[in-house]
């Protein structure tokens, strides 16, 4: 999946598994259930859900963007 597909699935709810493009492994298992993020061998949900996670993800893409 694009980076685009998983920000539109987080936007949705729906249930996905995808790599985005800095390579972490993202997954919702349920419709409108916590997005998880793997992070040290276990999948957890990540802190901020929703628009907060799109947010975080566009603010983490252009720092890397301006460094």
């Amino acid at each position: 999946m694009t980076d685009d597909q998983i920000r539109d699935a987080i936007r949705n709810g729906c249930p996905f598994f995808a790599v985005n493009s800095r390579h972490e492994m993202m997954a919702r298992y349920m419709y409108f259930a916590p997005v998880f993020k793997w992070e040290k061998n276990q999948m957890l949900p990540t802190p901020l859900q929703g628009e907060d996670l799109i947010w975080w993800m566009q603010a983490r893409d252009d720092s890397q963007d301006v460094g």
